[in-house]
């Protein structure tokens, strides 16, 4: 009788996700969805940071001067630029490839499991840094852009990384 509860249980969810397998294909979306979830974070983070830079410091338009200042929208720029990385980032993550041929599963529980775990540990690792730098900062102009676009840079190529080793591995 549990095996044909099992059974159904599988067939409802279109998945095994009580099985070994099942349970890696389910860790591996665990860690997509975290790694999601901190750079949605940092991007929202950077949209309030815009929000306030503009209502605080960004003057309204007159006939003398219908523009803003270019020193005023500078970080407001860099920000913008910033926050679309970040989301190329996150589509990135969201993009990547599901494992779903057994051979390739099998393969990676026999000898890539700790390997692939490294790359997805590098991913939560980044991302979680960097929604934390950006939470912790006060005013847009105080976002370390550099920084942030060198944790996205680690990110991609971890991203290329993890790729090309699942390659190998199918």
């Amino acid at each position: 009788m549990a095996d044909s509860v099992t059974s159904r249980l599988r067939g409802l969810l279109a998945s095994d996700v009580y099985s070994e397998k099942g349970r890696l294909r389910s860790d591996d979306l665990l860690v997509r969805e975290r790694v999601g979830r901190g750079l949605g974070e940092a991007t929202a983070r950077i949209r309030d940071l815009i929000s306030a830079w503009r209502a605080d410091r960004v003057p309204p338009s007159t006939r003398e001067q219908p523009f803003p200042p270019p020193e005023v929208m500078e970080p407001i720029r860099r920000a913008e630029r910033l926050a679309r990385a970040i989301d190329e980032a996150a589509g990135a993550v969201r993009g990547l490839p599901v494992l779903n041929q057994d051979k390739v599963w099998n393969r990676v529980r026999q000898v890539g499991l700790e390997e692939l775990m490294q790359f997805d540990w590098t991913l939560v690792g980044e991302s979680d840094a960097l929604s934390d730098d950006l939470g912790r900062t006060l005013v847009l102009d105080e976002i370390d852009v550099a920084a942030q676009e060198a944790r996205l840079r680690k990110m991609r190529e971890v991203l290329a990384d993890r790729r090309r080793y699942l390659e190998i591995l199918a």
